[in-house]
C-alpha cells in the first residue's frame, strides 16, 4: 500500500500554514484607541482620548481636604498623561510619570484622584 502523504506534501503543508500566519506577525494585532479617564472621589471629571492627541495641555483639579484646597496639575502631552503637580505630603502621584497604556494608573490618594487609561 502507498502512504497517502508524502514528505513533500507535509513539507507545503507546513509551509501553507506558516504563510497564512505571516500577516498576523508582520501587521500585528490592531491596536485601540486609548483615553484617559479623571476620577475624583468616584466621579468622572473628564475623559481624554490620548490616541491621535497632539501638543499640550493642562488641566487644574482642585478638591476640599480636611478643610483646606488641595490641587493638582495634569498634564496631556502628545499621547501620553502626567500628574506634574501635587500639594500632597508624598508626591507619589507626580513621581509615577507619564503613563500611555491600557491599564496603566496614576493615583493621588490623599486627594482621591485616579487616573485611568482604557481602550475602546
Amino acid at each position: 500500500m502507498k502512504k497517502m502523504l508524502k514528505k513533500a506534501d507535509i513539507v507545503l503543508i507546513a509551509l501553507l500554514i506558516c504563510a497564512s500566519l505571516l500577516p498576523l506577525f508582520v501587521f500585528g494585532k490592531p491596536t485601540a484607541a486609548v483615553y484617559a479617564e479623571i476620577r475624583q472621589d468616584g466621579k468622572v471629571l473628564e475623559t481624554i482620548e490620548l490616541t491621535g492627541h497632539t501638543g499640550s495641555r493642562e488641566i487644574p483639579v482642585t478638591c476640599k481636604h480636611d478643610s483646606r484646597e488641595c490641587h493638582n496639575l495634569i498634564r496631556i502631552e502628545n499621547e501620553k498623561i502626567a500628574i506634574i503637580e501635587a500639594d500632597c505630603p508624598d508626591r507619589i502621584c507626580v513621581h509615577t510619570g507619564a503613563i500611555s497604556q491600557p491599564g496603566e494608573v496614576i493615583a493621588c490618594l490623599p486627594h482621591k484622584l485616579i487616573i485611568e487609561i482604557k481602550e475602546h
